[in-house]
């Protein structure tokens, strides 16, 4: 926040990590670990505009100094032109790094040997790759020539395929400087403004220009800088196959080092995702409730589609900055999957190998779908420590010793485990995702396993119609919205499936897309047309009907009919849609 007003900046980072993660890649945050400021190893020298001890911090800065002028009556930059800039180390030592955000504080000179700079000057320029960068060490130079636009990375070029200069201030927030000798009043905005004018951004596939800017004060440009990051990888195609790092196949991934540690957030409170839309506020209310009275695991139930993983990701995110492991429960898991069992390790040979949670016992652990395994087997042996207490597993440090430790479990950290000890780390947790739906078919948790976890009920949105606008609008935000009054056929069925069985926008969503798809240029706040007709049909075969598998005959007979009255269906659509519907029911 600066004063009352957010600021998007962790929203982002927190974003940029989720999407990126999904891809099997990071992004680095060249300084984002170095303390900075009065008293520290990087200091500024305000005599001579540059670092206190430039061959310290010149080599590999954990921010760029980007010098202006402010004794001209104006800003205006002053650096070396046609010259390419160290500008950061990022850290390529895994390979994977397809993002990188460096720190930017401007230094004004206001006379001769007299130079201003604040911390909350600070910008960050961001650049996108398709796909990683080179394989390289844990602290690796970059060099920007901010007139092309161009970057050098270990001596070659090194495309992007996306930039923008990040502002983290209200444009409106004033500092003063002393200028020749002479107070003068200088906004975050002025300072943003002449950085911004004085680098060019050269996105592979795209002509060289003045770099994007995206005030991280405003909610609407937030989206925009996510907007572009999505844009610019759906212009771009497919990454190209990741390269496996030295020393690949030596280690199971899950195993492999993170390149920057765990480090827990200021609060444990979970702001809204801005990028998940339908989720009640009392969601994140009774989840902030949750944490602040001290459950350490969170339960996500409801229907299908409603955002629950995403939620899930989102909570562990910032916990943790983007580390955690992700599960999809299966009814063939036993506990060894997930705790760990005895397993041959070739020879002959038999030892206990770790599950997943034991492999990763630093970080939340997502179960998705937690319901589809018999959860009192599977997680179980937890019982004892989610109760507060250790555990002991029947399995022996040394499997030929009949008098050898058996390992066992701690509920607490303990920095000086010994090797038949498995201790949680500070940030470790279970976030889990049940569907209710699937309550009567699947197995159940015990009442003495569940009130371990806060409870929260995610549910499908109850302004169906408003859901569709919200969606659409940000997906185009250029569209002008709506007429007053006009109908939106898919809400109204949709309204109508919640009656009999709720599913959430998940499946709208891909129905809509699918109708976009089909029908270029869909109105869905219009009566439907004869083509519009045919695109819902067509997509309620695809998507919804699917999801309606099972109910009963009455049921189908009322959607069929709705869908009859609300997408104004012809006597043969009409007959389709009840042939359709029947054929679901039981």
């Amino acid at each position: 926040m600066a004063g009352n007003q957010k600021i998007y900046k962790d929203d982002f980072t927190r974003w940029l990590k989720d999407r990126l993660k999904d891809k099997g890649l990071q992004p680095t945050l060249c300084g984002s670990q170095t303390k900075v400021g009065a008293g520290e190893n990087h200091e500024i020298n305000l005599t001579a505009g540059w670092w206190s001890k430039p061959n310290y911090s010149g080599s590999k800065p954990p921010r760029w100094l980007y010098p202006l002028d402010a004794t001209q009556g104006s800003l205006s930059p002053t650096r070396e032109s046609n010259t390419s800039l160290n500008v950061g180390g990022i850290n390529a030592s895994q390979g994977d790094k397809a993002a990188a955000i460096f720190r930017i504080v401007p230094v004004i000179k206001q006379d001769e040997d007299d130079f201003f700079s604040d911390d909350a000057l600070e910008i960050q320029i961001l650049f996108l790759f398709h796909g990683p960068t080179p394989q390289g060490s844990s602290s690796e130079v970059v060099h920007l020539n901010p007139d092309s636009g161009a970057i050098e990375f270990k001596g070659v070029a090194l495309p992007y395929i996306g930039a923008g200069l990040l502002g983290l201030q209200p444009r409106g927030r004033q500092f003063q400087i002393m200028a020749g000798g002479m107070p003068q009043t200088v906004t975050y905005g002025d300072v943003l403004d002449a950085v911004a004018t004085d680098i060019t951004a050269a996105p592979q596939g795209r002509a060289a220009g003045p770099i994007s800017v995206f005030d991280l004060s405003d909610q609407a440009e937030f989206e925009s800088l996510k907007k572009m990051v999505t844009d610019a990888w759906k212009a771009a195609g497919p990454p190209p196959a990741l390269a496996a790092p030295a020393g690949a196949g030596m280690a199971d991934e899950e195993d492999e080092e993170d390149d920057d540690e765990i480090v827990a957030p200021a609060s444990l409170e979970i702001p809204v995702n801005t990028e998940l839309l339908g989720i009640d506020p009392a969601v994140y209310r009774q989840i902030n409730a949750a944490l602040a009275s001290g459950k350490q695991h969170i339960m996500l139930y409801g229907p299908p589609g409603t955002g629950k993983t995403t939620l899930a990701r989102h909570i562990a995110t910032v916990l943790t900055g983007g580390k955690w492991t992700l599960v999809t429960g299966s009814s063939d898991w036993s506990s060894q999957d997930i705790i760990g069992g005895y397993q041959p390790i070739g020879s002959g040979s038999v030892a206990f190998i770790p599950g997943v949670l034991l492999r990763r016992f630093d970080r939340p652990l997502i179960i998705d779908e937690l319901n589809r395994c018999d959860i009192d087997k599977v997680i179980g042996p937890l019982f004892t420590v989610l109760s507060g207490q250790q555990t002991t597993l029947p399995y022996r440090l040394d499997i030929e010793d009949k008098d050898s430790l058996q390992y066992v479990i701690l509920p607490e950290s303990k920095p000086s485990a010994a090797a038949h000890e498995f201790a949680p780390g500070p940030h470790w947790r279970l976030v889990a995702t049940i569907n209710s739906i699937d309550k009567a078919s699947l197995y159940q948790m015990s009442y003495a396993l569940a009130r371990r976890f806060g409870w929260v009920y995610v549910d499908a949105p109850r302004d169906t119609a408003g859901f569709i606008e919200a969606f659409l609008r940000k997906e185009e935000p250029a569209w002008a919205g709506p007429v007053a009054g006009a109908p939106c056929p898919l809400g109204e069925f949709w309204a109508a499936i919640n009656s009999v069985r709720v599913i959430g926008p998940a499946p709208i969503i891909d129905a809509i897309k699918a109708i976009q798809a089909m029908e270029e240029g869909a109105e869905f706040f219009a009566v439907p047309d004869a083509s519009m007709k045919e695109a819902l049909l067509d997509a309620v075969d695809m998507v919804l009907l699917p999801m309606l598998d099972g109910i009963v005959v009455q049921d189908a007979e009322f959607l069929a009919g709705k869908a009859v009255e609300v997408f104004g269906l012809d006597a043969d659509q009409s007959t389709r849609v009840k042939a359709r519907m029947a054929s679901v029911a039981v």
